[in-house]
């Protein structure tokens, strides 16, 4: 090889050298800067932003918006990479590392959970993850955010509670004027009192429940009575009759003329005198007054302790005013039936006592 060709050669290697070595250095400073500008991304997003492997389930990166979530720094994920299943609230951890095994698979994560944080409170969290595959296809890494959505949780459910709240409003509402209209188509006393129980136990849940009114004396009837499940037996016919002197508890319930909750009726003093009720665990009553009258009071029982609350009392206050009104008119159409007889037995007394006269009458005159 001639010397000036040779020197041609040298010249050209060392500027492909040169020109590769620009292109590296170029290369690298683009790389730099590239993470550079990433991990001011995510340095400064509000979202945590996370990537682990795939087989092992470790965190791989986790940025600065974790400690703020989390309360637990980026270090001490780093030195222990399982350790953000610890951050998942212990209700929730095992569904959450279910689907994110699943994920690995799927590649798809998309799940609500809960979070606690080292002073103990607990937070809510949003959690997208996206599969990263290797040329052959493989899932190699799963990356994501985690967004806390507490306030957005908290605001949901308390619509959700208002949905509710309007829902039972609303039922509640149809079932009181459902009773109401009930208990006026019919002013006879039986048919009363099955539609005042019918309309107790679509309010109320209980296996008892009877209307106690006042007979004269120390003798409390039940003028109706609703058993669920209904008996196996037939009753003997006869209602239940109380004496408020064998009872302390009734003598109680009498005087007060007030509604009553009891959660546990066996921390109730005199309960165990209250005869037809001792095997109840659960009960309320309301008073029945109507026009100021005292009438007696709607009896409502559970064989469970705990059963009631001060909601199930309302209901049953809210039901004794028009099953007061009903009861009470009951009574006079009772009264009002018995003096309509009486009347119609008279006049028929009265006439035969015409008849009679007017053919003494006509015999006289015929004799």
């Amino acid at each position: 090889m001639s010397p000036l060709l040779m020197v041609a050669v040298v010249a050209a290697f060392c500027t492909v050298i040169f020109l590769g070595t620009r292109f590296l250095i170029r290369a690298l400073g683009e790389h730099r800067e590239s993470e550079e500008r990433f991990q001011q991304m995510a340095s400064n997003i509000r979202e945590i932003f996370w990537m682990i492997d795939a087989e092992t389930k470790k965190a791989l990166y986790v940025n600065e918006a974790s400690e703020t979530i989390t309360g637990r720094s980026c270090q001490s994920l780093l030195e222990n990479p399982s350790s953000y299943e610890e951050v998942i609230h212990p209700e929730d951890r095992t569904r959450v590392l279910g689907k994110l095994e699943e994920a690995t698979r799927t590649g798809q994560f998309d799940e609500r959970f809960r979070i606690t944080v080292p002073s103990g409170e607990v937070s809510w969290v949003r959690v997208h993850g996206f599969p990263v595959r290797n040329a052959a296809g493989k899932i190699r890494r799963l990356v994501g955010t985690a967004l806390e959505i507490t306030a957005q949780k908290q605001a949901e459910d308390q619509g959700a509670r208002n949905l509710a709240t309007a829902e039972a409003a609303r039922a509640e509402a149809d079932a009181l004027s459902k009773a109401t209209l009930a208990l006026t188509q019919d002013l006879r006393m039986d048919f009363v009192l099955g539609a005042l129980l019918r309309s107790l136990a679509e309010l109320i849940p209980h296996t008892c429940a009877r209307v106690l009114v006042p007979e004269g004396g120390p003798h409390v009837l039940a003028l109706g009575e609703k058993l669920s499940p209904e008996p196996a037996k037939t009753s003997s016919g006869y209602p239940l009759t109380l004496n408020a002197d064998e009872s302390p508890f009734l003598q109680r319930i009498l005087a007060d003329q007030k509604s009553v909750l009891i959660s546990d009726t066996k921390q109730e003093e005199g309960w165990q005198t209250f005869k037809g009720h001792e095997h109840l665990r659960s009960w309320l009553c309301a008073p029945l007054v109507a026009s100021d009258e005292y009438l007696g009071f709607l009896s409502v029982g559970h064989t469970e302790p705990n059963r009631f609350t001060q909601e199930h009392l309302r209901r049953t206050q809210l039901l004794a005013i028009p099953a007061a009104a009903a009861i009470q008119n009951a009574r006079l159409y009772a009264r009002a039936d018995i003096y309509g007889s009486e009347l119609e037995k008279r006049l028929a007394d009265l006439r035969q006592a015409e008849t009679a006269l007017e053919q003494s009458e006509e015999g006289r005159r015929i004799s």
